[in-house]
């Protein structure tokens, strides 16, 4: 049973899905959050090649940047020969989709290659183009929806979606009907204007959520507000889910949606480095920008070694996958298994690690097992990954995760006051240092009491954090 949970708070949305009881995705977004720009569509203007990269820079709005590349998710599934056919374009113009979004580092990345997703399609500036999820392996089905090729035009290309799988030919035909005006749409906008613009902006996280989560499997949708409520309800009436019985069901915005589905206590665990599993092992995941590195450790042994190994390698696998798409990782990812000395086993457990993202919408490669027992996979960026939406680097440790120990800190203060003291021999020394540190600083202080020559001080405390743990004022 699939059950989607979405709660608004003020101005803050989150919403967990829920599969046989397990929790399996999770997203998060507030007005207070900067608003993302992927998969927005721009006029944007032509700017100067970057010299010595297939790449170059163009003004998307509000005269800012992006850096044009040639790359787009969709992007591979076309030949090379075609590479120009999708452009729209003039002169001093350029149609462009965002395929990440701000970072205070870099500017964000369009492409020329612009797709507009819909429940079942995607359209696309290539002439003629007609495709099929590749998700979708029954040949009968893909027959089936081949009878939609009619539908292309001169002008645009066609991708039917997973989520039009089993669905009827006359509901599809209406989606794409509605998505040729959006496209429509957004080439009068470009061809009008003789400025830069924001041509289309991609659905907020409510809308997503009915486009990219609800399907066939969808039991029920429960919402704690009567916005919320009224949306689904409208989006589910006269559809696929009115006849699968998709219940949307609205819950007292007094009770915690989270807590009344008990899963309150899944959703912290996903920002905590170590995951417990059954058999008393455990994985750490150390996130960092760009790579990920999940280590496997056996925790508690057993008596047979090897086939405990095996086991918890399987078991491990089997969570990775899980614990991959709900905290949404991307980039290279570097999983470190126990190690295995038989060939079989290794291949084995590849299978198993694929098998447990076999449904994930993120693109991914997996490498077979290296001879050091670590499986190499790289994962498409959808979005920012989960911890970054809840957390922000710490002013004290820089985000390593680790503090210098009190004693040492203790002892540079000591160092510090005696410094100042034989400078100024007559004014009153006063430091204010955090809570925690004070009864280190003062059991240091008073072992030393005879050799130290600090005479004239105050000490004042502070429950704030400070980037140095203290402060001499």
């Amino acid at each position: 049973m699939r059950k989607i949970l979405v709660s608004e708070t003020l101005d803050q949305i989150k919403v967990a899905v829920i599969e046989n009881s397990k929790l399996t995705n999770f997203f998060i977004d507030s007005l207070s959050l900067q608003a993302s720009i992927r998969g927005n569509i721009y006029k944007a203007k032509k700017n100067l090649n970057a010299k010595g990269i297939e790449a170059s820079f163009v003004e998307i709005e509000n005269k800012k940047s992006a850096f044009l590349s040639s790359f787009h998710p969709l992007k591979d599934d076309f030949k090379s020969e075609d590479n120009d056919s999708y452009k729209v374009e003039n002169k001093n113009f350029i149609l462009v989709q965002c395929v990440s979004d701000y970072d205070p580092r870099k500017a964000p990345k369009v492409s020329d290659f612009v797709a507009l997703p819909s429940k079942y399609c995607v359209i696309i500036g290539k002439p003629r183009f007609f495709g099929i999820s590749k998700k979708i392996s029954s040949d009968e089905e893909r027959l089936r929806l081949k009878s939609i090729k009619k539908s292309t035009t001169k002008s645009i290309g066609i991708i039917l979606r997973t989520a039009s799988q089993n669905q009827k030919i006359k509901d599809i035909k209406e989606d794409i009907r509605k998505t040729k005006l959006r496209w429509k749409e957004i080439l009068s906008g470009f061809n009008k204007n003789d400025e830069c613009s924001l041509l289309h902006q991609e659905n907020n996280i409510i809308e997503s959520t009915y486009r990219e989560l609800v399907n066939n499997d969808t039991k029920e949708i429960q919402v704690n507000s009567r916005k919320l409520y009224n949306y689904f309800k409208k989006q589910t009436f006269n559809s696929k889910l009115k006849k699968m019985k998709t219940e949307v069901t609205l819950v007292s915005n007094k009770k915690d949606l989270f807590k009344a589905n008990n899963i309150e206590k899944e959703i912290s665990k996903i920002f905590h480095k170590k995951v417990n599993l059954k058999n008393g092992s455990f994985l750490l995941i150390e996130e960092k920008e760009g790579l990920t590195v999940i280590d496997v450790n056996s925790g508690r042994s057993l008596n047979n070694k090897k086939e405990n190994n095996l086991s918890i390698n399987i078991s491990a696998a089997k969570e990775i996958g899980h614990q991959i798409v709900l905290r949404n990782l991307s980039g290279i990812i570097l999983i470190d298994f126990i190690d295995l000395q038989v060939s079989q086993e290794k291949k084995k457990l590849y299978k198993i690690l694929k098998d447990s993202l076999k449904n994930d919408k993120a693109k991914h490669t997996i490498l077979p097992m290296s001879k050091f027992g670590v499986i190499e996979m790289t994962r498409q960026k959808i979005g920012n990954r989960t911890s970054s939406l809840v957390s922000e680097s710490c002013s004290i440790c820089y985000g390593s995760g680790v503090v210098t120990r009190k004693d040492i800190i203790s002892y540079d203060l000591i160092r510090e006051i005696i410094s100042l003291e034989k400078g100024n021999k007559k004014k009153k020394i006063v430091v204010e240092i955090q809570e925690n540190l004070l009864d280190t600083f003062n059991e240091i202080i008073n072992k030393n009491r005879n050799n130290n020559s600090i005479k004239q001080l105050k000490i004042t405390t502070t429950p704030k954090k400070m980037d140095k743990f203290y402060k001499i004022i």
